[in-house]
Formats: C-alpha cells, structure tokens, sequence
C-alpha cells in the first residue's frame, strides 16, 4: 500500500489527468468490544487494497457510556494502529463529550484524545509514510486545536473539523463557543487556501450530522416541525456552508458520522430554499454495522468524489469489484 503524494497546503502545479486515487472513510467504529474482531477484518480488507492512501476516521471510537478510560482509550489508538495507511481521525462527541456520563472530566480526557493521536505536529501519528499536515495549532488564536488538519493531493483539499452536537448542557458554555469559533475559523481557511490556490474540490470530515432528517424542507418542515432546526452546537455552521459552497467553484463535500447511517445526499438548501448543488453529505457507516467507505478521487472531474460501499462479512475480506462494491 502506498501513500504519496499529500503535503499540506501545496497544490501540485502539474496535476495528473488519467490517474485517480482512493481512502478509506469511516466512523462511530467499533463502538463496542463485540465489534473488534469485526474491525479487525475491515482493517485486513481496507490494507489489502493498493490505491487506499490514507484513512478518515469520523469520530465516536467508542459508545458514549462506555467507560473513558486510559486502558479504553489507548486499546482503540492500538487497533487503529492495524492500518497500512495513514490514519486520520476527528474526535467524536462519544471521545471525550460524553465522558462526564462515567465520572471523567470531558476536558481531561480531550486532552488525552489529543495526545494519542496528535503527539507530533504537522504528521499523522499512524501509518506510513504519514501525511504532511497543515495543523490549526499554527494559529496563535487557536493553539489548542491540533486535531483541525488539513492536507492536499492533486488538487484536492482535505480538511478535518472538530464539530460535535451537544446531547447535555454544557458546564463551560465558552468553551464551546470558542470550540465552533475554531472549526468556522478552519473552514474559513480551508476555503481561502482552496480558491487562492485553484483547487478542484474541497473535502470537510467531522463528526457532527448537521441533517439527521433531511428531504426537501417544504414535505420535512410538514411532517416533522421542528426537524429541521439547527441542531445545538451547530447554529453557525448552516451559513457558513451555503456562503463557501456558494462562492466555490467545484464540488463540495461534507463527511459525517454522528447517525450510523450510510447516505449520499444533497441536504442543503440556502435561506430561499434553493438547493446548493456543488455540496454534498457523506455519511459513513456505523455501528452496528462494520463496514466502511471507498472514496475515489478522480482530479478534474465534474463529480471528483465517488462513493463506494464495503460490505464485509465477519470473518472475511471482499474483493475489489465483487458485488459488496457498490458505487453510489
């Protein structure tokens, strides 16, 4: 398996136009310790395909009451060592949110999160040969941040954002102002890098699904009032997607975890209700179900992103292009 190619911030000034690339996209996975055997496979399954440069990990490593413990936590940093490539992840609400709900303090254990799988700036800490990160740390304003990365490959822009709905009252309500500051400041950035430099596409991940429901908001708006409110934590990041995905000129995607549910969508629409075209949602699989995401790249192109489903079975590995393969 190789991973060439991405160094932050640097779009290639001859980009290829017959060559395509791929990464595994994944989340909420594995939950519980039933599924580790389970994602013990999937690992097998995604380091056995040669065009999987690296891994997004979505977030939620575990479920929100299970316990926050070192021993939990550095038990998941070493399964997710299994994996060739390298390997990216955006904290989940269930990483260190939700910790409260066991005795921890969520704080504490953030800071923890961050040391496992942030311990060097500017590189992912698994896999080889790592990635080349621009890092939101750099910022003086926002030098907590180190899990808001982002990279380039062949003029694609990826970026991770650090988004997470509130399910409880916060203690610390700044903390959490300040916490969406950081990801509206780093999708501010990701866009400016992403026009000054001419890329063909942008790529967000986080954990936050700003759309647990979604269709067209006159039949949503009838049969569910209050769906399609903005979920809490999440207020500012509606505008800030239609203003960027508005002024960008390629495709646009978001990819989610959050509601455990494999979908490709279109679900946002500005203040007149008129849909945004150039975005799209990713939602990857979660638990229960142990499967990922294989998303092709193909630079240049109308539709940059394809998505394809990895359905594999307990025990067993598919194989590229068998019927557990789907485009979507």
């Amino acid at each position: 398996m190789t991973a060439c190619g991405p160094v932050a911030d640097d779009l290639d000034s001859e980009r290829p136009t017959d060559r395509f690339f791929e990464f595994a996209l994944l989340g909420d996975n594995p939950y519980t310790q039933a599924n580790v055997g389970r994602f013990e496979t999937l690992i097998a399954d995604v380091n056995a395909r040669p065009d999987v440069q690296w891994v997004i990990h979505l977030g939620d490593t575990k479920g929100g009451a299970a316990p926050c413990t070192d021993e939990m936590m550095v038990s998941r940093f070493e399964l997710y060592r299994g994996f060739s490539a390298p390997f990216v992840i955006t904290p989940g609400d269930n990483d260190w949110y939700d910790c409260s709900q066991t005795g921890s303090d969520e704080y504490e254990r953030l800071e923890f999160f961050r040391e496992l799988y942030y311990p060097r700036p500017r590189a992912t800490a698994i896999g080889a040969p790592p990635l080349e990160l621009a890092v939101q740390s750099d910022a003086a304003q926002f030098e907590e941040f180190v899990e808001n990365v982002r990279w380039v490959r062949d003029g694609v822009v990826f970026a991770t954002i650090h988004l997470v709905v509130l399910t409880r009252p916060s203690d610390d309500p700044s903390l959490d102002q300040r916490r969406l500051a950081a990801a509206l400041a780093w999708i501010d950035e990701t866009f400016r890098v992403a026009l000054e430099k001419g890329a063909d596409a942008v790529f967000l991940a986080t954990q936050a699904d700003p759309w647990p429901v979604s269709g067209l908001p006159l039949l949503v708006g009838a049969l569910c009032e209050r769906c399609l409110e903005p979920r809490p934590g999440l207020e500012e990041l509606y505008p800030a997607l239609v203003r960027h995905a508005r002024a960008f000129p390629g495709p646009v995607v978001l990819a989610v975890g959050d509601t455990h549910v494999f979908r490709v969508d279109k679900p946002l629409y500005d203040d007149e209700g008129q849909l945004v075209e150039n975005f799209t949602r990713a939602e990857a699989f979660g638990h229960p179900d142990v499967y990922w995401v294989r998303v092709r790249v193909d630079p240049g192109e109308a539709e940059a992103f394809t998505f394809h489903r990895e359905i594999v079975a307990a025990g067993e590995r598919s194989q590229p292009g068998s019927p557990s393969s789907e485009t979507r």
